[in-house]
């Protein structure tokens, strides 16, 4: 069985294994031990907080497998970004120069750097290993987070966004940090990349452009993956944007992926997430398969069940599994 739970310290060589696996350019999973502990610890203290609204708490879930006793992914929800460090996007948008005399109306692209996502929060740090990409293990995995904020909202704020990793070649080149970044950092794309989770971010708003930058001036390289998704994140883009998340115009600062958004309370499973109490009985093998987790913040847990009509039935293992027992709500969502 596939359970997601809260991640724990003892659970820090699988963590530093993932972050190892998921290579450059997955900045909020960096190959930093000393980040990942902190990470850890983090997460560990914002589960056991007492939250009356989203603040800089950081939840951070594990995938276990239970049949082989081992961690096999992670992902992670930011309650609120950019309040004690600053949150940098790009916002791409239009420039007008006319000049009437000569009936010339040009409409040129730019980049705009931006702080319009400050207080959102934010999905980040997905990582799935490759054997277990099928199944719906990516759904559950992905979509475990979502339904803890549906069970725990008053954690989280009114808007949610999600960085989608930029287009980087196998040598962990990115155009856009090559026609861009590169002219104002003097460093390559992995080192910057690492500076951003590992020390403060002032630097960024030191170093960084502070005038708009015109897109037709970049190489055409770099223009054409602004706003472009890395092929490996392929299938996570279509699980968010399934939930309702899209591209609005903003762009990760480096590599220029594609950042989507969404009103929080408009998530597919959080909408459609509803309570009821558990029955126990035989495992359900034919039905609509539906993510289900307890109601326990510091102790969740969550896993793909089969339900077939109104009633929410479930065996005596998966029942361990979640730590509940026959009569516990439950909240479940459709998968």
């Amino acid at each position: 069985m596939l359970i997601v739970r809260p991640i724990k310290s003892n659970d820090a060589e699988a963590f530093k294994d993932f972050a190892a696996a998921s290579g450059v350019g997955h900045t909020n999973l960096p190959n930093h031990s000393a980040h990942l502990a902190q990470k850890i610890n983090h997460s560990e203290l914002s589960f056991a907080s007492s939250v009356e609204h989203a603040g800089e708490e950081a939840y951070t879930f594990v995938m276990e497998d239970t049949h082989s006793e081992r961690l096999v992914g992670t992902c992670t929800v930011d309650a609120a970004v950019g309040l004690s460090e600053l949150y940098f996007t790009y916002r791409v948008d239009q420039v007008v120069h006319s000049a009437v005399e000569l009936q010339i109306n040009n409409r040129i692209p730019a980049l705009h750097l931006s702080h319009d996502y400050t207080g959102a929060s934010r999905l980040s740090s997905f990582y799935l290993e490759p054997d277990y990409r099928c199944n719906f293990y990516d759904q559950l995995l992905s979509k475990s987070r979502l339904l803890f904020m549906a069970s725990f909202p008053q954690r989280f704020a009114a808007t949610t966004i999600a960085e989608m990793k930029g287009v980087i070649n196998a040598e962990g080149v990115s155009p856009f940090w090559e026609a861009v970044g590169r002219h104002f950092f003097t460093m390559d794309f992995a080192e910057a990349d690492l500076l951003t989770t590992s020390s403060n971010k002032h630097f960024i708003a030191n170093l960084m452009p502070r005038y708009p930058l015109y897109v037709p001036l970049l190489n055409a390289k770099a223009q054409a993956v602004i706003g472009e998704h890395h092929e490996d994140v392929e299938d996570i883009v279509n699980i968010l944007e399934h939930e309702g998340l899209h591209f609005a115009g903003h762009v990760d600062i480096f590599d220029a992926g594609p950042i989507l958004e969404v009103r929080t309370r408009y998530i597919r499973a959080i909408r459609h997430a509803e309570q009821a109490q558990v029955a126990v009985g035989d495992e359900v093998l034919v039905g609509k398969r539906v993510l289900v987790c307890n109601n326990t913040c510091l102790d969740f847990r969550c896993i793909i069940v089969r339900k077939q009509g109104p009633l929410l039935l479930l065996s005596e293992a998966q029942l361990e599994a979640l730590q509940v027992a026959a009569g516990n709500t439950l909240t479940y969502c459709p998968l």
